[in-house]
Order: structure tokens, then C-alpha cells, then sequence
């Protein structure tokens, strides 16, 4: 392969008869020597074949800030985030090593002040209810069901898709436990829309075997995340399909949608009217243009760099494979916070860091 270096600044581009063939790739221009390609279809070139369509397709299903966490990476390599996928993609599938991992993503809330609220009477207006204070913390709000309402059998945080389960489900019509008993294969499922796209009845979980119960899912770093995020307010539906063909039926569940950023909840199924209703969540005081940087452990080679918006808000996504990192938090009047070896898990978790002022 020749690059050309024209002084002239004619750019060439496709075959020129037998004599070669002329592109360009990265803003670079060169000539190759035209060939015909030969496709012996030997089992390694349909195998390479094959995982680069599947490298392909899972690049199609990564988000944004997933990709984005590739392009760190490609840095310097004079290649593409997409690129560099395929390349690890390739050499894993053709060598029988682990393909690589989805890369963990989440949200750091940078602010200060974090306060425990509580809400009584938490009865809506069109389905909607107000929280008096804003933004909160993404996983702290839960409801307490007043005298007539019934149980909440899952929470959706909105911002990337986080659905929590509070108790464990033993029934295909959750905590009523009216309905018939679960059992393995059956399924939570979630529908919702999110930028642009409507999915209908993506698998949240399936009862593996010897077990017949959904396990409580409480916690924000227990939570069950959807493929595509962020999930458009009002539009979520969470059912349990009960597989066994006698019944096969698809049962909706009372389930909560959060906003964390509006202060906002939506109810999927039934609204609460009972004035005893009540939620507790945490509120704070973002800080704006903090600045989160994530390195390499003990190397200065960047694979994160990003700033809290008005709410406070710094989404992050790493690989596992390039783990682990370190990273410095930093913000004008304000102590850095710095920590040292965080393995993907903990660098991208969803936490509220609270910062401190400087004297």
C-alpha cells in the first residue's frame, strides 16, 4: 500500500483501470495495487466473517457513552473507538478468548449539603406527583403505600433505565400474591420508549432453574438496567409472562417511574389516593463544572474526561478489560477527591460524591 503525497492537491479516489485503486482513510490518501480478492471460504475466514458481522452489530447496540469510552481508548492508535472493538472482537473470537464485556456505565452526582427528605399524601395529578425538591439522588426514593394503595412491586429510575425491584416476587401478580405462583422460565419484563425507540417486552429477568421467585433487587447497584436509556418519563409498563402453557398470560405490575433531575413520579398502573401515602428520597445541591478525570492506574493515559452539567450530573462508562483506574474529581472552591485502583464497577457505580468546600 502507497500513500500518496500530492503537491498539487488533486484527490484521487477508486479504481484506475488495472493500475491501482485510489481512497483515503483517516484524512490520509493512498494507492493500493489492484487485485482481484480471492474467498477460498476457508473455516477461519468465514469464522473471521462471522465475528466481525457480531462486533459490528454489538457496536450498533452500544450507546453513546459506551462508544465514547472506546474512542478514549483508540487514542493514539490511528484508529476509530469502532475500530478498536472489532479489532479486540477478532482477535477473541478467533483465538477462543473471552469476547469482550459491555462496558459498565453510570452516573456521579457531584454536589454538596445532601439532605434526607420526606413527602406525605403523595397523591397525583394525572397520573403525576411533584417532589418538593430537586434533583435527587438516582436509587434513594422509596414509597410507603397509604391505607387503601397498593404495594409497589418495582421503581424505574429514568436517567439509564435502573429498574428496582423492593421485595422479593413470589406471584405472577406481584406483592397482590393473587395470581398464580412463579416458577422457572417465567420472565419480568419491561416496555418503554427511549430516544426514538419503542421496545415492547425486553427481558428483565428469567427464573433460572430450582428457583421460583424474582429476588429483590433494592438497591441502586443491584438494579436491572435497560438496554436503551435514558427512558422517556410516563412510558414504562412492567409485566411478569408466566410461560407455562396452561396459563401463559402477561400480568402488569404496580410499578413507579422516577425522575431524578425534574423531581418528578409517575404511576404505571394505579394512582395512589390515599393521604397516608408517603416517599422518602435524598436531595442536594449540585455543583456545576466539576470536572471528573479518569486515567489508567499509574499511567496519565486519559480514558475518561468529563464535566458536571447544572444538576451535578457526570455519566461515565469504562471496559472491564482495561481496568483498573484511577480518577480525580476537581472543581474550583472545592477539595479534589482522588482515588486510586477503582476496578470498572466502582468507577462508573451510581453515587452522589459530595464534595468540600475549601476554607
Amino acid at each position: 500500500m502507497v500513500k500518496i503525497i500530492n503537491i498539487f492537491g488533486d484527490v484521487y479516489s477508486g479504481q484506475a483501470g488495472k493500475a491501482g485503486v485510489f481512497a483515503k482513510w483517516k484524512g490520509r490518501q493512498y494507492r493500493r495495487k489492484y487485485v482481484i480478492p480471492a474467498n477460498p471460504k476457508t473455516t477461519m475466514q468465514i469464522a473471521v466473517r462471522n465475528s466481525f458481522t457480531n462486533a459490528v452489530n454489538k457496536w450498533h447496540v452500544y450507546g453513546s457513552l459506551m462508544r465514547l469510552c472506546y474512542s478514549y481508548l483508540a487514542t493514539g492508535l490511528v484508529m476509530s473507538g469502532f475500530n478498536l472493538l472489532v479489532s479486540r472482537w477478532q482477535k477473541a473470537a478467533t483465538t477462543g478468548l473471552p469476547l469482550p464485556l459491555n462496558p459498565l456505565k453510570g452516573i456521579k452526582q457531584i454536589g454538596k449539603d445532601p439532605l434526607d427528605k420526606n413527602e406525605t399524601n403523595v397523591v397525583p395529578t394525572a397520573r403525576v406527583f411533584s417532589l418538593g425538591f430537586k434533583p435527587n439522588t438516582i436509587g434513594s426514593l422509596v414509597y410507603t403505600l397509604g391505607e387503601t394503595d397498593p404495594a409497589m412491586d418495582a421503581y424505574a429510575d429514568v436517567e439509564m433505565g435502573d429498574v428496582r425491584i423492593p421485595v422479593e416476587l413470589t406471584h405472577t401478580d406481584g406483592a397482590k400474591a393473587a395470581g398464580e405462583l412463579l416458577d422457572e422460565g417465567d420472565k419480568l419484563l419491561i416496555s418503554y420508549t427511549a430516544g426514538g425507540r419503542t421496545i415492547t417486552r425486553e427481558v428483565l429477568y428469567t427464573i433460572p432453574a430450582t428457583q421460583s421467585t424474582i429476588p429483590a433487587k433494592a438497591t441502586i447497584a443491584l438494579a436491572i438496567r435497560t438496554t436503551y436509556y435514558a427512558v422517556d418519563f410516563g412510558s414504562v409498563v412492567i409485566e411478569i409472562e408466566d410461560i407455562s402453557p396452561a396459563e401463559h398470560t402477561f400480568t402488569p405490575l404496580e410499578s413507579l417511574e422516577i425522575d431524578n433531575v425534574l423531581g418528578k413520579i409517575y404511576y404505571d398502573l394505579t394512582e395512589a389516593t390515599s393521604a397516608s401515602s408517603q416517599v422518602d428520597y435524598e436531595t442536594y445541591t449540585a455543583i456545576e463544572d466539576a470536572k471528573l478525570e479518569v486515567t489508567k492506574v499509574d499511567t496519565s493515559f486519559v480514558t475518561w474526561r468529563r464535566y458536571s452539567d447544572v444538576n451535578g450530573h457526570i455519566p461515565i462508562a469504562q471496559t472491564v478489560e482495561d481496568e483498573t483506574y484511577d480518577f480525580i474529581l476537581s472543581a474550583g472552591l472545592y477539595i479534589s477527591v482522588i482515588r486510586a485502583a477503582q476496578s470498572s464497577l466502582l468507577a462508573t457505580k451510581h453515587e452522589l460524591i459530595e464534595m468540600t468546600a475549601t476554607s
